[in-house]
């Protein structure tokens, strides 16, 4: 759970009351020009300053960065002081802040101070407080477990465009009604969420109850290595690789699988290294194919093994020793 806030500083102490408007849009506007310059400990000082002038936005500020320690040291109890400050006065992020630290029982805080202030900030329309009350209440931590209201905070994040708790409301129904999640997945996945479109495309290729799509698959996929997704890379190179659902083209499935790879996928990976050693796609180069081959690792699903068994035991029989020693020195 991140608190979005900009830099500050000063000499006050947490306690000094808060008053002057002009002060505290003075003070905060150079403590924001001080964080941004990477000054943290001016910035904490002018954050401070501009609390005690009335900002709670400096107040959050304040105990950014010494919860972070961004100038130099981590104080956590004065931190506390500074958000319960600006938490005071309806301020969301210091609401957030403190239900984080509650969570983590930092500074005397507890994980029922946790739900609290939460809730206050759910009720303000924090959606990443409604995802960590869900949270709560599934665990049963600081309140009382309940299924319900956790499904509930999930839907009233969802229903306020959160793309993470659309997904988690997926995650929730995939063992019990996988329809049902497959629509959430996609819901999420159209708002940009590359997880949700990666299980979306994997659920469309297999059989979870759903009926195989071959289009809908690869156009999740697709969204999913566009977006950086490893394991979605090398999914979607496989379906361009074979022509199922995409335009079949072995220098594109390549492509994909030299991403995925790079990206520390262990599939990516073993595909890149057999593209390689048969020189599909792109130039056989039998070093290359062989450090991705050991690089990938074993797998857990019995045919993946086998092939990757095959692989080394035809490089290792038909390639110059000398050039697999090398591949094995890179590593």
């Amino acid at each position: 759970m991140l608190v979005a806030v900009a830099p500050y500083a000063t000499t006050a102490h947490a306690n000094t009351p808060i008053t002057g408007p002009t002060a505290q849009s003075a003070n905060y506007e150079s403590a924001l020009q001080a964080y941004g310059a990477g000054n943290k400990v001016q910035a904490l000082s002018l954050a401070k300053a501009a609390a005690n002038a009335g900002s709670t936005d400096g107040a959050v500020m304040a105990g950014h960065i010494l919860r972070k320690g961004e100038a130099g040291y981590i104080s956590l109890p004065e931190a506390r002081l500074w958000y319960e400050k600006a938490a005071n006065l309806g301020h969301p992020d210091a609401l957030v802040a403190l239900g984080e630290m509650g969570i983590r029982q930092q500074a005397g805080l507890t994980k029922t101070d946790a739900v609290s202030y939460l809730t206050r900030a759910s009720d303000m329309g924090r959606t990443d407080a409604m995802r960590a009350l869900s949270d709560l209440y599934r665990t049963g931590q600081g309140v009382a477990a309940s299924e319900m209201q956790s499904r509930t905070y999930l839907k009233k994040a969802s229903e306020s465009f959160d793309s993470e708790a659309t997904k988690r409301l997926g995650d929730s129904l995939f063992e019990s009604d996988p329809n049902e999640a497959l629509k959430h997945y996609e819901r999420a996945a159209r708002a940009g969420h590359v997880e949700a479109a990666y299980i979306a495309g994997v659920m469309y290729a297999e059989n979870f109850d759903i009926r195989p799509d071959s289009q809908k698959s690869a156009r999740w996929l697709k969204q999913a290595a566009e977006g950086g997704h490893a394991a979605a890379q090398a999914d979607y190179g496989l379906l361009v690789y074979q022509g199922y659902g995409a335009e079949r083209s072995e220098i594109e499935a390549a492509n994909w699988f030299r991403k995925s790879a790079e990206g520390g996928d262990g599939e990516g990976q073993f595909l890149y290294a057999f593209t390689l050693a048969k020189g599909e796609g792109v130039a056989q180069n039998f070093e290359e194919a062989y450090y991705w081959l050991l690089k990938s690792g074993e797998s857990a699903v019995d045919d993946y093994a086998k092939d990757r068994k095959t692989l080394r035991e035809r490089l290792e029989q038909n390639v110059d020793p000398e050039t697999l020693s090398r591949a094995r020195a890179r590593l």
